[in-house]
């Protein structure tokens, strides 16, 4: 099992992202362990270098944690294309094709995404796998009225399904008050054809988004345990 990257490693990659920030730039700002380590840094840049930028958070925590650390906020209603996002993901394979969600923000930072001419992509080396599915189920977030129909379908497909549920025992809701769900597919089904399973699950009705980033992410910042920093680009 690879070795899970320390909070001092995911604060220096984060520091390399925050220096691929130009002042004048809207930032789409991501959520996870090595994404709230970029905002940290880039509220540092903020601070030291006076550069300026506008934030747009994926979550309700990076929201929390780029106001602590002094990043001018904007909303979606405001700013209508971003030049740059930087976040984390759960997983990453060779192509560049992700699983993201762990955290529960997946349809916020897929919408961010959507409006951004650049995603970079920030992890621990215990994120890249030779594929998809290795160590994570596909998140899916869906709306409550729908939840019997998309589970129903989900298993359909192949996929063991579990709703996710908090420490207390309570439902887990995203910050966008809805329902979510793990659908492990066998890692050999979701690798054939990830694009083709990310496209069946939207199309369900009530389903609001997918973890599924794929073709997606242009550069994936990893720090590995060992002390490594590795730059990955598309080809």
């Amino acid at each position: 099992m690879t070795a899970i990257a320390s909070p001092e490693q995911l604060e220096k990659i984060g520091a390399l992202a925050a220096k691929l920030v130009k002042s004048g730039e809207r930032v789409g700002l991501g959520s996870g362990r090595a994404a709230l380590a970029f905002v940290r840094a880039l509220g540092a840049r903020v601070k030291a270098e006076g550069i300026s930028i506008i934030g747009v958070p994926t979550s309700l925590l990076t929201e929390k944690t780029a106001r602590q650390a002094g990043i001018p906020l904007s909303t979606l209603e405001e700013t209508d294309t971003l030049d740059i996002t930087i976040d984390g993901a759960d997983e990453v394979d060779p192509q560049l094709n992700l699983i993201k969600g762990g955290g529960g923000n997946l349809s916020r930072e897929k919408i961010v995404t959507g409006v951004s001419k650049k995603l970079v992509i920030v992890v621990g080396g215990e994120k890249i796998v030779d594929r998809l599915g290795t160590s994570f189920p596909v998140f899916v977030e869906a709306i409550e009225f729908a939840r019997p129909v998309v589970v129903r379908k989900l298993k359909a497909m192949g996929a063991e399904v579990t709703q996710r549920m908090n420490k207390d025992g309570s439902v887990f809701l995203t910050d966008n008050l809805n329902p979510y769900f793990h659908a492990k597919f066998p890692a050999e089904v979701l690798s054939r054809d990830p694009a083709g399973i990310d496209a069946a699950i939207r199309r369900m009705p009530g389903v609001v988004e997918t973890g599924l980033f794929i073709g997606i992410a242009e550069e994936v910042i990893v720090a590995h345990a060992d002390g490594r920093v590795e730059h990955k680009r598309r080809k």
